[in-house]
């Protein structure tokens, strides 16, 4: 069920001699994934949508350990639901869920600059007072 615009690992793009997902764990560590949410990332990239019983058997990672994992995934932008029977997870591509993350780590430094901001023109405002 893969479509041509997905990136998976067995088609990892080369970018002047340097495997653009060669370092995946790290990469995605750095954008909040553990190391079994790599793992289950990596895997649904690499080998499609699968259901939590299929990774669980693959990864070897306890069935309950798996649904935690994935929810926590669909949380995090990166995997999606496919309702079939049984139901199946799937992989957001690697773009989307680079693009979802860094407008979400974008918002998180608005919301800090103006937090400063307004820290700042409080304490001039409470400086002014103090010295008036």
């Amino acid at each position: 069920m893969k479509t041509k615009d997905q990136i998976y690992l067995d088609e990892e793009p080369i970018v002047n001699g340097f495997r653009i997902l060669e370092n995946s764990f790290t990469l995605l560590s750095k954008f909040g994934l553990s190391p079994n949410q790599s793992k289950v990332y990596l895997s649904l990239s690499k080998d499609g949508p699968r259901t939590a019983s299929q990774l669980s058997t693959s990864l070897d990672i306890p069935r309950t350990e798996m649904y935690h994992l994935l929810k926590t995934l669909r949380q995090k932008g990166c995997v999606e639901t496919i309702n079939e029977k049984p139901m199946k997870f799937g992989p957001i591509t690697i773009e989307n869920f680079l693009e979802k993350t860094i407008d979400i780590e974008k918002s998180k430094i608005k919301n800090l600059e103006g937090i400063l901001f307004t820290l700042k023109k409080f304490k001039a405002a409470s400086y002014i007072s103090d010295n008036a």
